[in-house]
């Protein structure tokens, strides 16, 4: 029977390493952390740590105390099936090996390191084999049945934490993926139209330097200044949204954040109002809600000629924004079938999270936009 004071100090391990293995660090930090408390555990001379590179079988070491930089460096990648780790690796059961028992074991490293045992524990986590961890001693130590059981216990925190590090940074890489392809779709959304206008105009412009009409082609360069003056705008407003977004972590705030960045670059005034009582919705939501706004925005700077804004979040069952200016207005029917290109371009945002887009406005009556996700397309994040 173990005693009390036994048991104590594996519950210890146990807890201490679970909560350890639970913090945001870098795998290889994560793998020393560990090898350090079962070392002090297990009164282990060294320890180390090796990830499994199951593409070209080689085994990678990430983590080591008590090792001398000859060996580390000797043993910096091992092959599947290479000296005594690597075979436990092919069979994937734990193994102790008394080195000294060994025929041939002087010529193992560990054993010309000054090691007596060297074990073998394995790193798993939902059934797939991430790599191993070594103890070694420098006299033999055997383990018992209930230690054996502790250590893959162990192994299998330390393998559902570095499985949860893998994870969490595909997540990060493919939110920079996700942003970048923002970036690209939102120059697309903004800068193409301009693009296409600009071309127009040197295409004409070429055409009457060519038949010689200076008059005509010094009447198109004000409309040429002004087109490129109008797409570097958008480019400032673009990049400044942007960042406004990778900064705020609440869709209110970047809301905010944004009208009040349009108050301060146009001089028109925002009176912005939000509620959020509202259950939280879907990154992907927040990001083309908040784009719609953006893009809202820009096309009363463009065209709106207003000079107050009133910006409204409704946040309840329902989420609710309504971006309303007292500008000139238009007639809805001459710019429907997309001919006024933001009005699609937040249409469509829109319509790819579920959520209904509607446009009111008249000559001289100014403009609302709103963008209204309804309960069941809401989808808690």
């Amino acid at each position: 029977m173990r005693s009390l004071a036994a048991k104590n100090r594996e519950l210890a391990l146990l807890y201490d390493s679970a909560a350890f293995l639970q913090t945001p660090l870098p795998i290889e930090w994560l793998c020393q952390g560990f090898i350090e408390r079962l070392s002090v555990y297990f009164k282990a001379d060294a320890a180390s740590v090796r990830m499994l590179d199951p593409v070209r079988g080689n085994l990678h070491m990430v983590a080591h105390s008590g090792l001398s930089e000859e060996l580390v460096a000797g043993e910096q990648c091992l092959k599947v099936g290479e000296c005594l780790c690597g075979e436990a690796v092919e069979r994937r059961e734990a193994a102790v090996h008394f080195l000294k028992r060994i025929e041939g074991g002087q010529q193992l490293r560990c054993q010309r390191e000054g090691f007596a045992t060297v074990s073998v524990f394995h790193i798993e986590a939902r059934e797939q084999h991430i790599g191993f961890f070594n103890l070694q001693f420098r006299t033999e130590r055997a383990f018992t049945a209930h230690e054996h059981a502790l250590l893959g216990t162990l192994g299998h925190l330390l393998g559902f934490a570095i499985e949860n590090q893998r994870l969490n940074a595909r997540a990060r890489e493919m939110a920079v993926s996700e942003e970048r392809n923002l970036v690209a779709q939102g120059l697309h959304d903004s800068i193409a139209q301009g693009l296409n206008f600009l071309n127009l105009q040197a295409q004409m412009l070429e055409s009457s330097i060519n038949a010689g009409r200076l008059d005509e082609a010094a009447a198109l360069v004000p409309a040429l200044r002004s087109g490129v003056k109008e797409s570097y705008e958008d480019v400032r407003e673009l990049l400044h949204n942007f960042r406004n977004r990778l900064a705020e972590e609440s869709l209110v705030e970047a809301l905010r954040a944004t009208a009040l960045k349009f108050e301060h670059n146009t001089g028109i005034a925002v009176d912005f109002k939000a509620d959020q009582d509202g259950a939280p919705i879907t990154r992907e939501q927040q990001l083309q809600i908040l784009f719609v706004a953006q893009e809202a925005l820009s096309n009363v700077r463009k065209h709106a000629m207003a000079t107050r804004v009133d910006f409204i979040i409704e946040d309840g069952k329902a989420f609710t924004m309504t971006i309303r200016d007292n500008g000139a207005g238009f007639d809805p029917s001459v710019n429907s079938g997309g001919g006024h290109v933001g009005l699609v371009i937040m249409a469509e945002r829109a319509a790819r999270i579920g959520a209904a887009f509607a446009v009111r406005s008249g000559k001289g009556e100014g403009t609302a936009l709103s963008i209204v996700l309804k309960h069941p397309a809401r989808r808690i994040a």
